[in-house]
């Protein structure tokens, strides 16, 4: 409930209260999601953190923040700037829209969450607005015509319900600021299938006055925030707060941990299912290898057996019926390689019993390897099944060599400067920027089994679509839509049909001395393809 705009109007009242004469100091940003903004009064500090994350968006007051000296971006800090500090006016909220305002004497912030336009906007010398996540050309224009007609005000806003509504869809349409939530708990605490606007209004009396609480559903690893009297959660441990601010603080360092946890979860079941499934294949083959047994025995006696008659062996013939003493002298047919002597073909069956008993003990080994690892894989399943904590979790992740982002590769972290795609919500597209950055994709980024692109005979963009499983080939329709992108992204994007080059990286080579952007290949084939960014292809935005 922390998003809900009842809850956002709690904030705005408690922030007024205890930022009263603040003055604010700076703007910065160390995360591309995350706002800071850092407010002064005498030596005390406070920082109040905005996330724009579409599927996380919040604001929440801290009390100290740790500001690291590197990746800092300010905002209007500059000594030409006469914008801070600016002595804090008020904390305000639109009169029936998720938006908070951040009213100071020289700047007026806007936090807006708008799903994945979610958004903060500067305001000031009156007329200049600007954005901090520049996701649109015209989100600046839109928010100030959503927000024209809108009345901001500094404390708790009730709704005056009427009472001519029959159903909660009906107010709920009325009123989209109520959220699920609050209709949810009205509807557990109603008798009727009618609305009780009464009820409804002593709920949100509730989120104004009463103590928050943290509900905290460890089975299903879930956490909510709302007024300790609301009923409708399940939990396994409910923690009570004086005031709204040490909740979300509470709440958002418990959801954070939770949501570490459940992404590590995801990515232990992900590697143990796939490795297990692996492994178990490999065992069945491996299995069936060793009950069937050694052929040395068998290739060594037909060895033999040519041998005795090997005056009967001509060359040009592909086998021979000889007597098998082997077998109380039953006639036997041996195939033989008519391209071969008489010798060469014995030399094969005496060379094939050598080879089978070497692959034979090698695959006894290797099934009792491959056991092992499977048993091993097994006990880890069933440590982390039995709800680990997140040292388990922790100490699995480097049992199993798991990549995450605390320890992922340098290369995957160059991602980030490139343009990217999603290609079938599975096949991830990287397109270069310039010249110098089209060298970075190539020589730095990409792996030696990506497909590489480039619109033949005009400038572009290097095109890299990545092979995460060499052995699973990709399907023609996404090299295909890999290849429009590449044509989009140069010279030929307004051709009506492009020919695309493309290859392995592996056959692109950087040669001492070319000039940026440029490469050679040593083998390629050709698409032609419409420059477009194709349906079922996604762009993934970096900024």
């Amino acid at each position: 409930m922390f998003r809900n705009y009842f809850y956002l109007n709690r904030f705005i009242t408690e922030a007024n209260e205890l930022l009263r004469n603040y003055k604010l100091t700076s703007i910065f940003t160390q995360e591309k999601d995350r706002l800071l903004l850092e407010f002064k009064f005498g030596t005390d500090e406070k920082y109040i953190e905005i996330s724009v994350n579409p599927g996380f968006p919040f604001i929440t007051l801290k009390r100290s923040y740790h500001r690291a000296k590197k990746n800092t971006i300010d905002f209007f800090n500059d000594d030409n700037s006469d914008i801070l500090p600016s002595p804090l006016l008020s904390f305000e909220i639109a009169g029936t829209d998720r938006v908070i305002k951040i009213d100071t004497e020289n700047i007026k912030l806007f936090f807006a969450i708008r799903g994945k336009y979610t958004n903060v906007f500067f305001v000031y010398e009156d007329v200049q607005i600007d954005l901090f996540k520049k996701n649109e050309e015209d989100a600046a224009c839109r928010f100030l015509k959503e927000t024209e007609n809108n009345i901001f005000i500094p404390f708790f806003n009730n709704p005056a319900f009427d009472n001519k509504y029959d159903t909660w869809e009906a107010i709920k349409s009325d009123y989209p600021i109520l959220g699920k939530e609050i209709i949810s708990e009205a509807k557990a605490r109603s008798s009727s299938d009618k609305p009780d606007i009464e009820l409804l209004s002593g709920i949100i009396d509730e989120i104004k006055n009463n103590n928050p609480a943290v509900f905290i559903n460890e089975a299903a690893s879930e956490i909510r925030i709302a007024p300790e009297t609301f009923r409708i959660f399940t939990y396994t441990a409910k923690n009570t707060y004086e005031n709204y601010l040490q909740a979300q603080s509470y709440f958002l360092s418990r959801y954070y941990q939770t949501e570490a946890a459940d992404i590590k979860k995801r990515l232990i079941k992900k590697h143990l299912d796939r490795e297990l499934t692996k492994l178990a294949s490999k065992l069945n083959n491996l299995k069936s290898r060793v009950d069937n047994g050694s052929k040395e025995n068998d290739y060594n006696e037909i060895g033999n057996l040519l041998l005795i008659n090997r005056h009967l062996i001509q060359r040009g013939i592909n086998n021979i019926e000889i007597d098998n003493i082997y077998n109380a002298n039953k006639q036997i047919t041996i195939k033989l390689n008519d391209s071969l002597s008489p010798q060469k073909n014995i030399d094969f069956y005496f060379d094939k019993s050598r080879s089978e008993r070497i692959n034979y003990e090698k695959s006894r080994q290797l099934y009792d390897s491959v056991l092992k690892e499977y048993k091993r894989h097994k006990n880890i399943e069933s440590r982390f099944i039995n709800t680990p904590t997140a040292e388990e979790l922790d100490k699995i992740i480097k049992e199993l060599k798991i990549k995450t982002e605390d320890n992922a590769s340098p290369k995957d972290e160059l991602k980030e400067k490139f343009k990217q795609y999603v290609i079938a919500d599975k096949y991830h597209v990287y397109v270069g920027k310039d010249s110098s950055n089209n060298d970075l994709l190539t020589t730095k980024f990409a792996k030696q089994n990506d497909y590489w692109f480039h619109a033949r005979s005009v400038p572009g963009s290097h095109v890299v679509l990545r092979v995460d499983n060499s052995k699973e080939p990709v399907p023609k329709d996404v090299l295909k839509k890999a290849a429009s992108l590449a044509a989009y992204h140069s010279k030929a994007k307004t051709a009506g049909m492009a020919p695309v080059s493309y290859t392995f990286k592996k056959y692109v080579v950087k040669k001492k001395g070319m000039e940026p952007g440029k490469v050679a290949l040593m083998k390629e084939d050709v698409l032609i393809v419409k420059p477009e960014i194709p349906a079922g292809c996604e762009y993934i935005s970096n900024e």
